[in-house]
Parts: C-alpha cells; sequence; structure tokens
C-alpha cells in the first residue's frame, strides 16, 4: 500500500474513533461518529475541488497542499505536468531543428495528405513549384497537371522517378520522386536536375564530336601506311614500325566506333524502330563470323532449336549478341568451348554465352559494364579491346527492358546471359 493510503486510513481510523469517544461522554455516540463521518467528507470534497480546479488551470503554478492520498494524486499528476513540458519542450526542439534542415536543403519536399492534398512544404519547393499559401489543402494535381505525373502519382507503389520539365520554367527540368509513409501519406521530394542533364548533354555532344572527328584522319593515316607498308624498299626494323603503327590505328579506330556507337545509344531518345529479329538465324550469322575470327582455334557450339523472336531494332540485339560472342573468342586461349544457347519462356528470351576458359574475377563483374573498364588490362591490350563493348551490350539490350546478367570465376570460365523481353515494354 502507498504511504498516502496509509496515512488516509489511519486519518479516517483516528476521526471515527475520536468522533466516538467524544459521542460517548456525551451519550450520543452513533450521532457524533456520523457528523465527523460528514466532516470528513465535506473536507475530502473540499480538496477535490481544489485538485479539479488547478486541473482545470491547466495544472499551472502550484498543486493544492495536502496529504494523505489527495496529496499523493496532486504530486504525481503535478511530476507527470513536468516531465510532459519536458517531452513537449524536446519535441519542439526536434521539429525546429527539422523544420530548419528541410528549409537549407536545395531539393524541394512536398507533404501530401492520403487524399492527393497539399499538407506541407519547404522553401524549396515554393520555389520550385511557385507554391502560395492558398495552395495548401488543394489537390496536388491541379498544381502539376502532366498526364505522366497523374500516372505515376496514384501508383500503388513508387518505384523510381519521373522527370518533368517546370510548371513556372519551362526551360529547367525537375524529378519526382515519392514514398509513402505514415498513414497513407506521400512525401514528395523535387530535384532540379537542368545542371546536370545540360552537363550530360554536352559530354555526348563531345564524345560524338571527337568521336567523328577522328575518323577521318585515322582513315588518311591508315591508308598511307598500308601503302607505305606494300612499298618494297622497307627494311624489316621498317616493317616492324609500320605494323605496329598500323596495329594501333586500328584500336583507334576501333574505339572511335565504339564511341561513336555509345553516344548514339545515348542521345537517342526516340522510340527505336521495331521489326522482327529472328534471334536463330542472328547467331547463326554471327557464330559464322566468330569462328572466321577464331581461325578454328575454339570449338563453338550454336544450340537453338526452337524458333525464337523478339520485337527489336536488329542492329541493337547484333550489335549487343556479337560483342559478347566475339570477346568469348578474343579473351579465350586456343582450345576453350564457347557454348551459345537460347532459352525459351512465356514473355522474354534467354541466350546465355558459357565459355570455360580464364574467367573473370566475382569482385569486377559489378564494373563490367562501365565504360572504359577493363578487369585484365594485360588482356584487352594484347586483343585490342576498346573497354567499351559490355557497356554498349548493356545500353542495347536496356532499350527493350532486357538485363544482362554475368556469372564466372576465376579460372572457371564465364557466362554471359542476355535477357531479351519478346515484347518491348
Amino acid at each position: 500500500m502507498r504511504p498516502g493510503m496509509y496515512t488516509e486510513v489511519w486519518r479516517i481510523v483516528w476521526v471515527g474513533l475520536f468522533a466516538f469517544l467524544f459521542g460517548w461522554n456525551l451519550g450520543y455516540p452513533l450521532e457524533v461518529v456520523l457528523a465527523g463521518v460528514g466532516v470528513y467528507i465535506l473536507w475530502t470534497f473540499r480538496i477535490i475541488a481544489q485538485l479539479f480546479n488547478w486541473i482545470d488551470k491547466g495544472m499551472r503554478g502550484i498543486p493544492p497542499e495536502t496529504d494523505g492520498v489527495w496529496g499523493e494524486i496532486s504530486d504525481t499528476l503535478n511530476r507527470q505536468r513536468r516531465r510532459h513540458r519536458r517531452t513537449q519542450e524536446k519535441m519542439r526542439k526536434t521539429i525546429n531543428r527539422v523544420s530548419r534542415l528541410t528549409e537549407a536543403l536545395d531539393e524541394g519536399i512536398l507533404v501530401l495528405r492520403s487524399d492527393l492534398t497539399i499538407d506541407w512544404w519547404n522553401s524549396s519547393a515554393t520555389n520550385l513549384l511557385g507554391l502560395r499559401s492558398s495552395d495548401r489543402g488543394s489537390a496536388v494535381m491541379n498544381l502539376i497537371r502532366d498526364p505522366a505525373f497523374v500516372e505515376y502519382i496514384h501508383r500503388d507503389e513508387f518505384i523510381g522517378s519521373i522527370e518533368l520539365p517546370s510548371i513556372i520554367q519551362p526551360e529547367r527540368l525537375l524529378k519526382f520522386s515519392a514514398s509513402g509513409f505514415g498513414d497513407n501519406e506521400i512525401a514528395l521530394v523535387i530535384t532540379d536536375i537542368t545542371r546536370l542533364k545540360n552537363l550530360e548533354q554536352l559530354r555526348k555532344e563531345f564524345v560524338g564530336n571527337v568521336s567523328h572527328e577522328l575518323r577521318t584522319p585515322l582513315t588518311v593515316m591508315r591508308g598511307y601506311l598500308e601503302t607505305l607498308q606494300d612499298m618494297p624498299a622497307n627494311t624489316a626494323s621498317v616493317e616492324a614500325a609500320f605494323g605496329q603503327m598500323s596495329e594501333q590505328v586500328t584500336r583507334m579506330q576501333a574505339l572511335a566506333d565504339d564511341l561513336i556507337m555509345i553516344s548514339r545509344l545515348e542521345a537517342d531518345s526516340q522510340e527505336p524502330a521495331l521489326q522482327t529479329v529472328d534471334i536463330n538465324g542472328l547467331l547463326h550469322s554471327i557464330v559464322s563470323e566468330a569462328q572466321a575470327l577464331s581461325g578454328g582455334k575454339h570449338i563453338i557450339t550454336l544450340d537453338c532449336k526452337e524458333e525464337a523472336v523478339v520485337q527489336a531494332d536488329g542492329s541493337d540485339i547484333r550489335s549487343a549478341l556479337s560483342n559478347i560472342i566475339f570477346n568469348a573468342v578474343r579473351h579465350n586461349p586456343d582450345g576453350a568451348s564457347i557454348t551459345i544457347l537460347v532459352s525459351q519462356y512465356q514473355d522474354f528470351i534467354d541466350v546465355s554465352i558459357r565459355d570455360d576458359g580464364v574467367g573473370i574475377d566475382p569482385m569486377e563483374i559489378p564494373r563490367l559494364t562501365e565504360r572504359f573498364y577493363r578487369g585484365d588490362n594485360s588482356r584487352n591490350s594484347a586483343t585490342g579491346g576498346t573497354g567499351l563493348g559490355l557497356a554498349i551490350v548493356k545500353h542495347s539490350i536496356n532499350r527493350y527492358g532486357g538485363r544482362l546478367m554475368i556469372n564466372s570465376r576465376l579460372g572457371h570460365g564465364a557466362e554471359f546471359i542476355c535477357r531479351l523481353p519478346k515484347e518491348r515494354k
């Protein structure tokens, strides 16, 4: 039992005992006890009234001075009040800190209620979207009416982001990323990516222009080198020098061609021209070229019994598959087996190119599709690789919603799987 209860019980006992003894002396013990109980009840009601009055005033100031159970109750409420105030102060500081943080962000943040009406935004969102105080409570679709945004914001699950021109400055490009939180609320993050897009476009134009400009002088140099090599007066050392120069010019031409190809893939924002591509016929053609490249030094097997067709641009698919198959020939030793297997599924086709050659370190696999990345510099330099082949493969397949999967271990060969949707996604 709590101390306050002990005090209250003893108080009742003493009041009752005193009233009984006093009433016994007067000859009216029962009446005096009842009168004492009444006085105790009135005193209790007075304390309760003071306590409720203090509570109704927001528990400000000092609680009523009393002891017993009511004093303990008032002390407990007072401690809860102080604890609550400390919690409120912490929450207030946290909210102020978060508010300052969101105001310092360059990204705009928009909070939407479950019915897609605007609840809150930061100052960056005001600058990016031209928001006004009167917009609070209005539907976000009244502000951003682009059909792509309307479709995106109504999704059950937000995956990825969308890019749209600014509604107040069409020359600026904004990226919208949404995520759900709380009670079906949505946090919408708006980022100005105009500068990044301009730099990316500048980079693509630079790579494309430089690549095109390189082709003409390289072609002229190669032509003169071939002419000089055919002249009868050349000595062995001169022939060797011409051979090395010709080899390097050929590599530079291959690099320029690959740069032009990847620049075209990155810059081409239009839908590719779709046609029915016969994967089996395409692979037969590529394997014939691979066998000529191998010169009979590798065992190349093609397994494609069933008819396999996809809707795509044939040049993209040919570029992707030929890059992988030719790499398998160039980068594996004589006698290596290269197996090409076509597997049919309901919605896609897998083209697997597997070899039992030198293999690839698994740590390098995530970087293989990066431009100019070479997992083995000596091997690539010996075979004239540009470091762009698998980047071209990835871009070519991704244009159609496909995937490139790579499995390998050092000394255990490698497997490249091109997953091609039958219909463009």
